[in-house]
């Protein structure tokens, strides 16, 4: 399989793909996502319940704490399919791509990278020191909540990032133009996560395996034609990295297991080197049976 079903995913941003309108409507996008009301809500009553400390909520290392920052990106996807509606008017829910396929392409990678993922567990286990982060118990009566939001987060970036960015700039400059739409959202979803204050001087090792993240994300969109595959990937990884085992700090309260570092810990750069590796082997095992 080629890029051919690329023309037919990007078809749809074409009567308006001027460059203003996708500015604007990423600057829409980013800007719910910043100050989404509703989860502010939600937050302030949690805050005012006692359940939730204002600390806990700036740790993110707190179950509640987890699920609110997850639960924000709902302001992110609302905000980017009411973008293409009003201001490129078109269906919201074509930057989903083929949607006959979408849910095909998202089991089809989940699937390989489940194999990878149980794999990569097993070797965490052994480069740091695992711990219990809750009673497994505990775990399972967070989880109905945490994969649906693991879904909606992960599905928010994607309609923004390989929905969204891919197809206007894929429109506005052609299929044949990579740099645009493969290169230019990957960059700008690898600044999204980077995060000095806690990945530290692992911050260039981070980044460089998110950005290979990205343009295996954008390189999968562009053969199947749907965000499928690129959201399948995306949330097995993170149902691995938030739910499974997670280093220490922001965003570990939900997490099963934790190991002894930080992400700016020393200690985790085989893990940054095997999570690249990884995701080269995922990608060339999909392509072998699906691509």
């Amino acid at each position: 399989m080629s890029y051919a079903p690329l023309d037919d995913f990007i078809a749809p941003a074409r009567p308006r793909s001027e460059i203003w309108r996708t500015f604007v409507g990423f600057l829409v996008a980013l800007g719910h996502y910043a100050g989404g009301a509703w989860d502010i809500i939600v937050g302030g009553g949690l805050l005012l319940s006692g359940i939730m400390s204002p600390g806990d909520l700036a740790a993110g290392e707190t179950p509640p704490a987890v699920l609110l920052v997850l639960f924000h990106f709902l302001a992110m996807a609302a905000a980017v399919l009411i973008a293409t509606r009003v201001i490129h008017r078109r269906p919201a829910l074509s930057l989903l791509g083929d949607r006959d396929r979408l849910w095909r392409d998202f089991l089809s990678m989940a699937g390989v990278l489940l194999v990878f993922e149980a794999l990569g567990a097993i070797i965490s286990v052994f480069i740091g020191d695992l711990t219990g982060r809750m009673p497994f118990r505990t775990w399972l009566l967070f989880l109905p909540l945490a994969l649906p939001l693991v879904l909606l987060q992960t599905g928010a970036e994607e309609l923004v990032f390989r929905g969204y960015l891919m197809q206007q700039l894929g429109a506005r400059f052609g299929a044949g133009a990579r740099v645009a739409w493969m290169i230019v959202p990957a960059l700008l979803f690898t600044v999204a996560h980077a995060d000095l204050g806690n990945q530290g001087s692992n911050l260039w090792a981070v980044m460089a395996v998110i950005m290979l993240f990205a343009i295996i994300s954008a390189d999968v969109t562009a053969r199947t034609g749907s965000i499928g595959a690129a959201w399948g990937l995306q949330f097995v990884n993170y149902v691995q990295a938030l739910l499974i085992i997670s280093v220490l700090g922001p965003l570990s309260g939900l997490s099963l297991g934790t190991l002894g570092v930080t992400a700016a810990s020393p200690e985790v750069l085989p893990l940054f080197a095997a999570d690249a590796l990884g995701l080269i082997l995922i990608y060339v095992v999909w392509r072998r049976l699906y691509g």
